[in-house]
């Protein structure tokens, strides 16, 4: 079996791996971002601070954050450009839905 660099891997791959921790993320060279549904407010989000305050095995999908705007009561979801995608195209870091037949998202 051969092993890819995270750059060559598809896009495909990347937003399917749902169990990588943000110090994999920041390993490979992920771009994070933040954006409120709410107001539509865009923030970077450092991986090295998230690994500093929440340790080194958390993990962004299908997580969500409270808004960084003042006075915004909205939730902010978690984008992000894997490595070796375009610059500047974020898609949402989202866990897959679960089937309806029961089976495991894995399977």
């Amino acid at each position: 079996m051969s092993f890819k660099k995270p750059s060559a891997r598809p896009l495909q791959h990347h937003l399917s791996s749902y169990f990588i921790t943000v110090s994999a993320m920041r390993r490979d060279g992920w771009v994070v971002m933040a954006r409120c549904r709410a107001c539509h407010l865009d923030a970077w989000v450092c991986l090295s601070t998230v690994i500093r305050l929440n340790g080194p095995d958390v993990q962004l999908f299908g997580r969500t954050t409270r808004c960084r705007r003042y006075g915004c009561q909205g939730r902010m979801i978690f984008m992000a450009t894997p490595p070796g995608a375009q610059h500047g195209q974020f898609w949402p870091l989202l866990r897959p839905q679960e089937p309806k037949d029961g089976s495991t998202p894995l399977s």
